[in-house]
């Protein structure tokens, strides 16, 4: 529970610091913020309950009514299940426009030199405009960073894989693909809680805060926990269990509820 509250409070300061610095592109972020807040909520308030035992359903507590109220939060303003297929197909769309132009430039290297340089240097001034930063990783968060790393280029990957025009994953076919968006989706939350629960405890120890110590656990748990979660989610991707899914699926739909009869029979 305590890491849930640090993980969706540094979501909130994060955003919010965006905002304030005028970044007009944060719509993305919002989302994942609904989604992991809503859903963090709930936890919380079921396992206080769990811990409470019988005096959790009380109204004398008002944890019942907590968690009575927190369930529409995963539906009102905008459900999570449709905002994790917002992310997953945005963020392939984004990376898609933005990779295309150097797919097309790589097919004739030497007539497009002035692209693919362009795109070099982009990406020379971003590693260098990271670098900075990097003064401010403390040696704990290493690994966690490493973790964190691999995992953002291989969602880079995935946008560069389906871009739009590829005929093997066409626009309409990718839309269709709601298992995989939503493991793309979930793997993309938890590397962006990744993120912002590092740079919290970074900026906590290097401003040398009394709480620094503890931040460091909360964020060290958090991120091998993390990375779990992120590897199984997109370990998935290729797996044979969504087409399973699929025809599952359409039985239950063609059969109109459960297909396989009760063990006894009736």
């Amino acid at each position: 529970m305590a890491m849930l509250h640090y993980v969706t409070e540094s979501m909130a300061f994060m955003i919010s610091a965006n905002m304030d610095r005028g970044d007009p592109d944060f719509q993305m972020e919002a989302a994942i913020s609904k989604i992991f807040g809503s859903e963090a909520a709930w936890a919380v308030a079921d396992e206080c309950i769990q811990v409470m035992g019988g005096m959790g359903f009380m109204q004398e507590p008002g944890v019942e009514r907590v968690l009575r109220d927190l369930r529409v939060f995963r539906i009102f303003e905008g459900a999570n299940d449709v905002l994790r297929l917002f992310l997953a197909l945005q963020g392939c769309q984004v990376l898609g426009l933005q990779l295309r132009g150097v797919q097309a430039a790589l097919r004739d290297p030497l007539g497009n030199v002035g692209i693919l340089t362009g795109e070099v240097a982009k990406r020379i001034r971003g590693i260098f405009h990271f670098f900075p930063f990097l003064t401010q990783i403390f040696w704990e968060f290493w690994g966690s960073w490493g973790f964190l790393g691999r995992k953002i280029r291989f969602l880079g990957f995935l946008g560069d894989f389906e871009v739009p025009e590829t005929p093997k994953f066409p626009p309409k076919k990718k839309s269709g693909e709601q298992f995989a968006l939503m493991r793309v989706a979930d793997a993309a939350i938890d590397i962006y809680a990744m993120v912002v629960v590092l740079s919290r405890a970074s900026r906590s120890l290097s401003s040398g805060l009394p709480t620094a110590q503890h931040e460091r656990l909360l964020a060290l748990s958090w991120c091998q926990e993390a990375h779990g979660r992120v590897l199984g989610s997109l370990r998935q991707l290729p797996s044979r269990s969504f087409r399973n899914f699929r025809e599952l699926s359409g039985a239950l739909v063609e059969n109109g509820g459960v297909v396989v009869p009760t063990p006894l029979g009736f």
